[in-house]
């Protein structure tokens, strides 16, 4: 596990992150820095395992990311999924994200992250009532 701050790594391991935000200050004066978590790289904190942990939260199953199917709680399940993966890995690509959903197009992806911000946006209550459960699901399985 590592802390990313503006595209430089810090590993976890070393207990220096006051020093790299000091050394990023210099670098983006009058500028919001925020520090992002990345999990990516640690077998245990892999995409596929956050995928688990997702499915997990909204009573679903793992297999249902690479299901061809258009019901809704399911494509909204891949939505939310996309949205997380984004925000909790920053590297991934889509077309990574794509294969994860068992092959799909990029622009797939690309069409979920949409719909999820505008879910989010509008603020619509089964989908935000999914999205708090695997924000929270999602920050337990970190912390482990």
């Amino acid at each position: 596990m590592s802390y990313a701050i503006a595209h430089q790594s810090y590993p976890v391991q070393q207990s220096h992150i006051r020093i790299a935000e000091k050394n990023q200050s210099g670098i983006m004066d009058n500028m919001r820095m925020a520090l992002v978590l990345s999990v990516y790289g640690n077998g245990n904190k892999a995409p596929e395992k956050m995928l688990e942990v997702i499915a997990s939260a909204s009573q679903m199953s793992y297999e249902y990311f690479t299901t061809k199917t258009r019901k809704r709680e399911i494509v909204e399940m891949r939505f939310l999924a996309s949205y997380l993966l984004r925000k909790y890995y920053p590297r991934i690509t889509l077309k990574e994200i794509a294969r994860l959903y068992g092959g799909q197009d990029h622009t797939s992806v690309m069409n979920g992250l949409t719909r999820a911000n505008e879910l989010l946006d509008i603020q619509d209550p089964v989908f935000t009532y999914r999205y708090l459960n695997a924000v929270n699901a999602i920050n337990q399985w970190i912390k482990e």
